[in-house]
């Protein structure tokens, strides 16, 4: 058994936070019914994302990532109809997911007054680019935009790059893991006093709580934390990347044992017992001094002989790796990240692996039981569990309403 076994989940969104919210109660055994456009479904299904096969069939890498253990159901929620059946849906889900522009819902007479009134216990999860209120709460977001808006962008990157967006939409995830912890907070709640919740969530607030402790310091300090590239928010000389032999080294070091230990593996312990690297604060005074000696000693190897060695000493240190050699690592495969179906499984032309939540249970944990869904896969099973007949499924399908 599994913890989210019995709760129903009607998921609206569309891209990656919203999806991947409900992707992550899903992977716990919610039921997740994802409502899509008739006909075209979600538009992430039709990126190409370096596979144009993948994509023209509505199975892009983005939607493939979060589309499973859910099922299609198509409605066409701009219609009367449409939103009569989605309320009727509602009637019998635990949590409603979505995240289109403010007031998309309230226009179409779904927003959480009109859910609540049907389903007074229901969980109803607003996910946002600002969020529900403030003046930019009607604006548009995407994950670039708010690393822009936040502050984010303005210390990734070095003085010569300038301000850089992260690689991945590290935003979208933040997001979407936020969601499903604030639903499952919900949810729990509701189990212990039989009350319902609304819950507002902004990307904005999700991508400043990535840097906390950032903000705390400045806000605290009123010192700006500036371009880092890959410093440390120590300064600590010992802490960035460094050139071997063959291949980058990322050390972080913030203790002073781990200082020591670090001189120790690498053959510098005479420094030790040069005063002016005493202690972090000298070391400081002394950063190009010291990273240069550094620098010197691990170019006499490479990082993938030099990060065993260093580690087993108690300092975090790890070679820089490309994605394609990430994903065969023996810690990797160890641990189970991937997981996915067989080409049969998923009816593909290959067998598809996606990533799963990032935590393990020891019972009843994340688990993959169907593969992601194609467009409307499961519209007619569901709307006759609501008690439509084949002939009522058919003459809305003709009408362009499922």
């Amino acid at each position: 058994m599994q913890v989210f076994d019995g709760i129903r989940v009607l998921d609206i969104t569309r891209v990656l936070a919203g999806p991947y919210a409900s992707y992550q109660l899903g992977l716990l055994g919610a039921d997740v019914i994802k409502i899509e456009p008739v006909l075209k479904g979600e538009s992430t299904r039709w990126r190409s994302e370096g596979d144009a096969a993948l994509g023209n069939i509505g199975m892009s890498p983005s939607f493939l990532t979060q589309g499973s253990n859910k099922k299609s159901l198509t409605i066409n929620l701009d219609e009367s109809l449409g939103q009569e059946i989605f309320l009727k849906l509602v009637c019998t889900a635990d949590v409603v997911v979505e995240n289109l522009r403010t007031g998309s819902m309230a226009k179409r007479g779904l927003a959480y007054e009109n859910i609540v009134s049907v389903k007074p216990d229901i969980i109803y999860c607003s996910m946002t680019g600002y969020g529900q209120t403030g003046p930019k709460s009607a604006y548009p977001a995407y994950d670039s935009v708010i690393q822009a808006a936040t502050g984010f962008m303005s210390i990734t990157g070095t003085p010569d790059s300038g301000p850089l967006k992260s690689g991945p939409p590290v935003v979208d995830y933040a997001m979407g893991m936020a969601g499903a912890f604030a639903i499952s907070a919900a949810l729990f709640a509701r189990s212990k006093t039989g009350q319902g919740q609304y819950i507002d969530l902004s990307m904005q607030d999700s991508c400043m709580a990535l840097m906390s402790s950032v903000l705390t310091a400045y806000a605290n300090t009123g010192n700006p934390p500036g371009l880092r590239g890959n410093e440390a928010p120590s300064k600590s000389p010992a802490s960035t990347t460094f050139q071997t032999k063959d291949g980058l080294l990322a050390i972080a070091i913030n203790e002073q044992h781990q200082f020591v230990h670090l001189m120790q593996a690498i053959g510098l312990s005479d420094i030790l017992n040069d005063e002016r690297f005493n202690d972090a604060a000298k070391r400081r005074q002394h950063t190009e001094l010291l990273r240069s000696a550094i620098g010197k000693a691990l170019l006499q190897n490479s990082a993938e002989y030099w990060e065993p060695i260093i580690n087993q000493m108690g300092v975090p240190a790890a070679r820089v790796m490309s994605i394609p050699e990430m994903m065969v690592s023996p810690q990797v495969a160890e641990r189970g990240f991937f997981q996915g179906f067989t080409q049969e499984e998923c009816g593909l032309d290959r067998d598809i692996r996606v990533p799963m939540a990032a935590f393990q249970f020891k019972d009843g944990g994340p688990k993959l039981r169907s593969p992601p869904p194609r467009i409307g896969q499961h519209t007619e099973d569901i709307l006759q569990e609501l008690g439509y007949t084949k002939e009522q499924i058919l003459d809305y399908s003709d009408a362009g309403i499922v």
